[in-house]
C-alpha cells in the first residue's frame, strides 16, 4: 500500500516522488521505458525554472546560452546578446536519470520499464494495474506526459495538441565550438511555430515544431533546418518526433478525487515558446503542497485544480493570446522588433523569472518605449548577415 503512485518519470514525476519520499511518505515511481532513456526535447531550461530547481545541476549543463539569434520571413535577422545566462542546455537522458536518482536516494521506489495499463477504484484507495502487477494507492498522479494514459482513463483530457520533429546531429567538435553560447530560433522554419538550434555537448539538436495539429511538410520543414545550420560534416543524424502541448482556453480539470496531473500531463506548455520545464516543475511543487495538505486533512484535492486556474493557467492563457497574434503577424513582429528593440527585453525577463504574460497587450509597448526596462543587459543587432 503506497501513498502515492507517481506514473512517469520525467522532471515532474521525479521531482514530486522526491519531495514526498524526503517527508516520509511511502511513494512509487512508475516509469515505462527502463532508464535512462532517450527524451525528444530541446532540453532548454531557462533562468527562472534553473532557480526554481532545489537541486545542483550545474554537472549537466552541457552549454549556456548567451546570444539568441532570431531569423525572421523576407530573410531579416535579429541577434539578441546578454550578460547574464538565459537558457541552460541539458542533455534529457543524462538530467532525467539524475533527478530519479535523487529520487531514490530520498527513499522513493521507483520501478522502471513497466507500463501502467490502468487504475480502479478499490474503496477509499486507487488500484494501479500495470504489465507486471498490481498497486494500491492513496493517491495516483498522472506525470506521463501529454498523451498521458492517466488523463484519458480518469477523463481528465485538457487542452490542444501541436507537433515537432528533432534531429540530433553528430558533427565534428569543431562546428559545434562555433555556435557555443548561441542559439537561433528561425520563423521561417515551419508554419504557425518556429525551429530552432541548441548546441550540446557532443551535438546539435535541430527541431521545428508547429502549433499546428498536423501538416504534410514537417520532414522536409526539418531537412531545410539542417542544411541551412550545419557546417562540416554529419557524422550522425538521428530523428525523433515528439508532441507539443498548449491550452484551448478553457480553465481545465486537472485532478478529482483520487487523481492529479502533473507536468505534460496537464497540457500546460509555455504555448509562446514551446518550454515545459519550468510548468513541470511547478505543478509538482504545487501537487507536493496539495498532497501534504490533503494528508493532514487540511484540504481536499480539489485545491489543486483550484491553484492551478489561480497561479498557472491565466498566465498561460496570455502567452497562448500572444502566441496566435505574433503566429499571425509575423511581418509586423519583424518591424516591431527592428525598430523598437527593447521589445526583447519584456521576453528576457519572462525567461528570467522577473515578468510574466499577464496583460501583455500593456507590458509590451512599455518595454518598446523604454519606459520599462530589463533587469538583465541586452544588446540587439539587425540584419546580422552571417546567421
Amino acid at each position: 500500500m503506497y501513498d502515492v503512485i507517481i506514473i512517469g518519470g520525467g522532471p515532474a514525476g521525479s521531482t514530486l516522488a522526491r519531495r514526498l519520499s524526503a517527508q516520509g511518505y511511502k511513494a512509487l515511481l512508475i516509469e515505462k521505458f527502463t532508464m535512462p532513456r532517450y527524451k525528444a526535447c530541446g532540453g532548454g531550461i531557462t533562468p527562472r525554472c534553473y532557480k526554481m530547481l532545489d537541486l545542483d545541476i550545474s554537472d549537466y549543463v552541457e552549454d549556456t546560452t548567451y546570444k539568441i539569434a532570431f531569423k525572421f520571413p523576407n530573410n531579416k535577422s535579429v541577434v539578441l546578446e546578454t550578460e547574464k545566462p538565459i537558457i541552460y542546455q541539458v542533455d534529457r537522458t543524462k538530467f532525467d536519470k539524475y533527478l530519479i536518482d535523487k529520487a531514490v536516494e530520498s527513499g522513493c521506489d521507483v520501478h522502471d520499464g513497466e507500463k501502467f495499463l490502468d487504475f480502479y477504484r478499490d474503496g477509499k484507495e486507487a488500484v494501479v494495474k500495470t504489465d507486471i502487477g498490481q498497486y494500491k494507492t492513496r493517491i495516483l498522479v498522472g506525470a506521463d506526459g501529454i498523451n498521458s494514459t492517466v488523463a484519458y482513463k480518469a477523463n481528465l483530457l485538457n487542452g490542444e495538441k501541436g507537433i515537432a520533429l528533432e534531429a540530433e546531429v553528430y558533427v565534428d567538435k569543431c562546428d559545434i565550438e562555433k555556435v557555443r553560447g548561441e542559439v537561433v530560433v528561425d520563423f521561417n522554419a515551419i508554419k504557425y511555430g518556429y525551429g530552432w538550434v541548441f548546441p550540446k555537448k557532443d551535438r546539435l539538436s535541430i527541431g521545428v515544431g508547429t502549433f499546428l495539429s498536423k501538416t504534410s511538410k514537417i520532414k522536409e520543414n526539418l531537412s531545410n533546418m539542417i542544411d541551412e545550420n550545419v557546417v562540416g560534416n554529419v557524422e550522425e543524424c538521428k530523428i525523433y518526433g515528439h508532441q507539443l502541448s498548449f491550452p484551448n482556453g478553457k480553465d481545465g480539470i486537472y485532478n478529482n478525487d483520487k487523481v492529479i496531473l502533473i507536468g505534460d500531463a496537464t497540457r500546460l506548455a509555455d504555448p509562446f515558446t514551446g518550454e515545459g520545464i519550468y510548468n513541470a516543475i511547478l505543478t509538482a511543487n504545487i501537487s507536493f503542497d496539495v498532497i501534504e495538505k490533503y494528508f493532514n486533512g487540511k484540504c481536499e484535492l480539489s485545491e489543486y485544480t483550484e491553484r492551478l486556474r489561480r497561479e498557472v493557467v491565466p498566465d498561460i492563457k496570455w502567452a497562448h493570446r500572444l502566441s496566435l497574434f505574433t503566429y499571425n503577424n509575423m511581418g509586423f513582429i519583424e518591424k516591431s522588433v527592428k525598430y523598437f528593440s527593447n521589445v526583447l527585453s519584456y521576453f528576457i525577463d519572462i525567461m528570467m523569472g522577473d515578468n510574466n504574460y499577464i496583460n501583455y497587450k500593456l507590458k509590451v509597448p512599455l518595454y518598446a518605449l523604454h519606459i520599462k526596462n530589463s533587469k538583465t543587459k541586452i544588446k540587439v543587432k539587425n540584419d546580422v548577415a552571417h546567421i
